[in-house]
């Protein structure tokens, strides 16, 4: 998720710190909430934040998605101005480039779980199993498909923050606000949806707003300190849980869609995250460290996308050859192999993105380009309604998984492969040379 074309710019050492570790905490957390159970034959699983009420606080430690959102607006921000400036820009080149860069590693992923899901189906696996699969192997996906939205919206975030500057981020918040009132107090249908598009854009103009040096002395400071109160206040005395990821039976839930309690978490999360930003990067400052972080931040995305797949080979050879015990949910010995379960699952990761780092030619390269002769109006255009499709396909899957009643999800996933493809068009005016495509980087 770096820069996109040719030689970047300057990459702050916080910004990649923080989009790695976000993502590394996003990981554990799945895969410690990832109880499995196995009886007579069928998987099931515990459900300790409902089970062990007072595990939900942990999700304040694992739930790292807001420094993501932070720090990916960041970015994107750097990203542009780097090639604002740059003789013959196109808001179409540079979004095509961003896009290719999620589109083409998350393109590969679909396409070999697919593959596997429509062989299990045609074999024969009960539609249960099949079910339950595609669903571990797609719940991760919500993440991207809003991550590209607020990528395509860049431009216009960008505008809004040279234009507004922090009450850009501002009426997003209360318009998050607002939403939430309706949905949770007033109960209205739907409405609440859009949280997932004003929640994380704030985070997003927050980044923006950040980069371009709004954020600077004692604001994040501030910032962590009210939203701290306004999140006791709205846990304590409001309608919204502790947990700030989804819990079966609670009748809100801080995360689907986003509310503003999670809102609270998010700002306070991302203002400590900016107030500490300065002694990150003097830890960072020796060669070896540097060249840590770059290394783990070429690869944040692979161990995004296929951290799950260890928990279920490892769940599927594991439980039913006995191999792992199954204490009772919350006693000590129950704990320590939710220790053993992550140092097992961190090995088997290991050799996985080992093998993803030999076949990064494959798992990690853009979506690649192809030059239509169409003129560079209709660019823009294509280029929306490709992202919209792949939007669509991506968040259909992580609500619904890969075998939504054991049958496999041509729909969703056919929306997705649509609007990569129109994605990957590159207009050029008709009878103009046709140039090669910048290299991604």
């Amino acid at each position: 998720m770096g820069d996109v074309i040719g030689k970047g710019p300057v990459r702050d050492l916080a910004v990649d710190f923080y989009r790695v570790s976000g993502v590394v905490l996003v990981v554990l957390g799945h895969w410690l909430a990832a109880a499995v159970t196995y009886h007579d034959g069928h998987f099931g699983r515990e459900n300790p934040l409902a089970d062990l009420p007072w595990t939900q606080y942990l999700t304040w430690v694992f739930q790292a998605v807001p420094t993501f959102f932070l720090a990916a607006g960041y970015a994107g921000a750097l990203s542009w101005e780097h090639r604002r400036n740059r003789e013959g820009f196109a808001h179409h080149t540079w979004l095509r480039h961003r896009l290719a860069r999620v589109l083409g590693p998350c393109g590969v992923y679909l396409a070999l779980v697919s593959a596997v899901v429509v062989a299990l189906e045609v074999s024969g696996v009960t539609g249960s199993a099949l079910q339950y699969a595609g669903w571990a192997l797609a719940m991760h996906l919500w993440f991207l498909a809003i991550y590209l939205v607020v990528v395509t919206m860049t431009p216009i975030a960008v505008a809004a923050h040279q234009r507004w500057g922090l009450r850009a981020p501002a009426v997003l918040a209360l318009g998050a606000v607002a939403i939430d009132v309706a949905a949770v107090g007033c109960r209205v249908p739907y409405i609440g949806w859009l949280n997932y598009v004003l929640c994380w854009g704030t985070l997003y103009q927050l980044g923006i707003a950040w980069r371009g040096g709004l954020l600077g002395g004692r604001k994040p400071l501030l910032m962590t300190a009210v939203s701290a109160i306004a999140l006791a206040v709205l846990v304590r005395v409001g309608p919204y849980p502790v947990s700030m990821i989804r819990v079966a039976g609670h009748t809100v839930h801080n995360t689907t869609p986003p509310t503003v309690a999670l809102l609270a978490f998010a700002c306070a999360q991302t203002g400590l995250a900016m107030t500490l930003a300065p002694a990150v990067r003097r830890a960072l400052r020796s060669a070896r460290a540097q060249r840590v972080v770059s290394v783990a931040n070429d690869n944040v995305m692979a161990l995004y996308l296929w951290h799950l797949v260890p928990l279920v080979i490892v769940a599927v050879v594991g439980y039913p050859a006995g191999l792992f015990p199954q204490p009772a949910e919350g006693s000590a010995a129950w704990w320590l192999f939710r220790l053993v379960w992550l140092i097992i699952l961190s090995m088997v990761t290991a050799v996985q993105m080992t093998l993803l780092w030999w076949g990064r030619r494959v798992f990690a390269a853009p979506l690649p380009t192809v030059d239509l002769p169409w003129a560079d109006r209709w660019a823009e255009p294509v280029l929306l309604v490709g992202a919209a499709m792949a939007t669509y396909g991506l968040a259909y899957l992580a609500a619904e998984g890969f075998a939504p009643h054991g049958h496999f999800a041509w729909i969703s996933v056919l929306a997705f492969a649509g609007g990569a493809v129109l994605i990957g068009f590159r207009p050029t005016r008709v009878g103009s040379p046709v140039h090669s495509t910048p290299r991604a980087g």
